[in-house]
């Protein structure tokens, strides 16, 4: 039998190894590339390249990107290659291709002053591509002064509730930055996102049917912060004050510095934040016989520190070598209150009242280290890179408990009383290797590639019962667990442009072996599996005003690291959460129908089906009233959708974005502790409103507004909500100095309620996480050319060219 598997393996591992070397074998198209300077000798960006044949029909054109580089493709002959700026005609030279060519480095001289289009350059917030969605939190007027879970917040199709992050009408997803996947879920995630600052990041990315080079990790897709980057030949810094305000004051301060010269590249920032906020949550479970009421009340104290250093170095035109560091240390204090009612359900009087108190301490940190590789090879645009990552997560937590019961008279029921102390810290390493090839062939453009990944993660908790006066561990309660992940990937996809049409098309290959051992009990499972992730897009552009577009990609959702763990925490002597080792992956089928009109309208019909779909369930005792949470595999969900998004300018003061997602969602369940099934329609609208206040466009107002249908989510139903945030702006000392007021969830009106049963037991839940909130932000933005005498003028990289 393990010969038949090595044998298996092999094949397998041949199969690869052609498909991967054949694309090398094979014969390359006639390219021309070159690159595009202005008249100080800098890279030019968005100049027009075209080549025209001898009845100047235009055969290839590009745009140069911000390297000043552009590619172009043809078949043998002779072509005029001109080149166009701003609508002026710079540049025009005959061209002969019987071979690839790249020409020297272009020099142009205009009328204009080149560089004055840079500063005029206008982004739209929204920017809707092939694949994916481009939000460019750099140009939205509210995400200044918070953090990533802040911005998130503002992206269309995006929806954020009690920290989750989540795609409208979809699952679950995972987080990348900058292209590379942060293996973090649940509270590690939502710690993480809180350490980068929305004034670091360039855009967001959100990549519904991701294309094979990316990992198949998240059921919905994926979502990719690009962080900020600096111009050649540039310094810049900016310190950042912001100031919150919901029950209790947050403060935060942020500096970044940043400085490219020639082949030397620095990124570095650092922050800070000191803050709290209040937690409510209402529970209500119906039993037979009486009303469970559950009112918590708690606050949250937190101290993160967060830095990001980035160095790379360009040594030839060939080979770019860099390293990143990412690291963050927080302390969170949670004080809680929780009152529990028990009414009698035919005489409607109060029984008796369980009150529990409550108070956790824990400590995060995170360092993350990326090196990585760009290598081009020649000039017909086959480049491969390299990446090296590794990061180390830690969390110590000690939370304690006391619960006391009382008669409906306020005394005291005798020996009621319990207290208890749960210690307990988990670590995850994560070491991964990626290779990407970028191949570029005569009959199709190839991204073929390999990333391998192995993680650790070692939980130690403990249980001391603390009823006696003094601590006594309980063994029961206490565990040690250990779980190692080993993934071996390889993907391929390659795309073509034939007339008015376009194809991408990939296959992404997964092997994942699982093991986790509980040393305490000696309890150990192992899973094995291999699957294959295809995706498929096809777009049709019968002009540049239309477009027409369809996707398919299959996805896996992994359980998250505490989902895995069966350790069980001890929340009060009628609720307690533990894990399950025997979680498997979920598997999702995602179909994308779109049609998009010039830059600002896109319509989407989509759907999406998930099978073995796992999440926390509720499981409530009717006889003892003691209610555990595990996660395990049960839902089948099949989701169809409908998508749009309006941009418009009705006045060159005002701009608006208007998103529409109305979706119809159908659940099972494969267990029969909750409903067996449920269906119904959902809604979510937005709208956002920029203004411009004043000429010089430098006072800016925006308020946007959101509305949730009552709906369903899987097998629970959910509340209607709204949500209606304003934000005011100005700009002073020629826009490098920054006030921003803003305002969240004004009306306080974000609650949302969700219901569902649990062995014939109805259970409603409620929570709001101090949403409404003002926040003042001051950022002061400085910096320079590095520049020879006789230069232009020195300016800001980014923070001048938002609007």
């Amino acid at each position: 039998m393990p010969h038949h598997c090595c044998k298996r393996h092999f094949n397998s591992l041949y199969f690869f190894i052609v498909l991967f070397l054949f694309p090398i074998l094979a014969i390359a198209q006639i390219k021309l590339t070159g690159t595009v300077t202005d008249a100080d000798n800098k890279p030019l960006e968005f100049a027009e390249v075209v080549l025209q044949d001898s009845t100047l029909a235009v055969v290839s054109s590009a745009l140069s990107t911000d390297t000043g580089t552009f590619f172009l493709t043809a078949k043998p002959g002779n072509y005029t290659l001109r080149i166009l700026f701003m609508g002026e005609e710079l540049y025009t030279k005959p061209v002969a291709l019987m071979a690839d060519l790249n020409l020297a480095p272009i020099q142009l001289q205009a009328s204009k002053q080149l560089d004055e289009v840079v500063v005029e350059t206008k982004k739209q917030l929204v920017v809707k591509k092939v694949d994916r969605l481009v939000f460019n939190v750099e140009n939205s007027i509210s995400a200044s002064g918070g953090d990533a879970l802040d911005a998130l917040k503002l992206v269309p199709r995006v929806k954020v509730e009690n920290d989750v992050v989540s795609i409208v009408g979809k699952g679950s997803i995972a987080v990348m930055v900058d292209d590379r996947l942060m293996r973090l879920t649940g509270d590690e995630l939502t710690a993480f996102l809180k350490s980068i600052k929305s004034d670091d990041i360039k855009s967001i990315e959100v990549i519904t049917n991701p294309p094979a080079k990316y990992s198949a990790e998240g059921n919905s897709g994926l979502i990719n912060i690009k962080l900020k980057k600096t111009r050649p030949d540039t310094w810049n810094a900016s310190v950042l004050s912001s100031y919150r305000q919901n029950s209790y004051a947050t403060g935060s301060g942020n500096v970044t510095f940043n400085y490219q010269k020639n082949k030397f590249t620095l990124q570095s920032s650092a922050g800070y934040t000191n803050g709290g906020n209040k937690r409510t949550e209402d529970v209500e479970l119906v039993y037979p016989d009486y009303n469970w009421m559950e009112k918590s009340k708690g606050k949250n104290t937190y101290k993160p520190v967060s830095g990001r250093l980035g160095i790379d170095y360009k040594f030839s035109g060939k080979v770019t070598m860099g390293a990143q560091y990412i690291g963050s240390h927080g302390s969170n204090t949670t004080n809680e209150n929780l009152k529990v009612d028990l009414v009698d359900r035919q005489s409607a009087m109060l029984d008796s009242i369980i009150q529990t108190r409550g108070n956790a301490i824990s400590k995060t940190d995170y360092n993350s280290i990326n090196y990585h590789t760009i290598y081009t090879i020649d000039t017909t645009g086959v480049k491969l890179s390299f990446d090296a990552d590794y990061f180390n997560y830690v969390t110590d937590n000690d939370r304690r408990f006391a619960t006391n019961n009382f008669y409906n008279d306020g005394s005291l029921i005798p020996n009621s009383y319990q207290a208890a102390n749960n210690i307990g810290s988990r670590e995850v390493d994560n070491f991964s290797a990626n290779a990407d090839m970028e191949h570029p062939l005569k009959w199709v453009n190839l991204n073929y590639g390999a990333r391998v990944s192995y993680t650790k993660t070692q939980n130690d908790f403990a249980l001391y019962d603390l009823s006696g006066g003094f601590p006594v561990q309980d063994l029961t309660q206490s565990n040690q667990f250990i779980f190692k992940e080993n993934t071996q990937a390889a993907f391929i996809d390659g795309n073509k442009e034939f007339g008015k049409w376009e194809a991408k098309a990939g296959l992404r290959m997964e092997n994942t072996r699982t093991k986790g051992t509980s040393i305490t009990t000696g309890q150990q499972n192992v899973i094995q599996y291999t699957r294959f992730f295809p995706t498929a897009y096809l777009v049709y552009k019968p002009n540049e005003n239309h477009s027409v577009s369809v996707s398919y990609g299959k996805r896996i959702g992994r359980p998250s690291y505490e989902f895995l763990n069966p350790f069980r925490m001890i929340m009060s002597p009628y609720s307690y959460s533990e894990g399950n080792p025997y979680l498997k992956p979920s598997y999702s089928h995602n179909i994308e129908l779109e049609y998009g009109y010039k830059d600002f309208y896109t319509a989407t019909v989509y759907f999406s089906g998930s099978r073995g779909g796992f999440e926390q369930v509720t499981v409530v005792d009717p006889v003892t009233s003691v209610q555990q949470y595990i996660p395990q595999n049960f839902i089948t969900n099949n989701t169809v959708g409908f998508n749009q998004y309006l941009a418009v300018e009705p006045f060159k003061w005002l701009k608006t974005n208007f998103n529409a997602d109305v979706y119809f969602s159908e659940a099972k369940s494969t267990i029969p502790v909750t409903l067996q099934f449920l269906d119904g329609w959902n809604g979510v609208f937005r709208i956002n409103n920029d203004f411009i206040l004043n000429k010089n466009k430098t006072f800016l107002f925006n308020f946007n507004y959101s509305f949730v249908t009552r709906g369903v989510d899987n097998l629970d139903t959910n509340s209607a909500t709204t949500q209606l945030n304003a934000t005011l702006k100005l700009f002073l000392l020629n826009k490098k100095l920054q006030f921003t007021l803003y305002g969240n969830d004004v009306l306080r009106t974000s609650m949302m309620t969700y219901s569902g049963f649990s062995n014939g037991v109805r259970n409603t839940y409620a929570n709001y996480n101090d949403q409404r909130n003002v926040r003042l932000s001051v950022l002061y933005t400085f910096g320079g050319e590095l520049k020879n005498a006789g230069q232009r003028e020195s300016k800001n990289s980014d923070e001048q060219n938002r609007l």
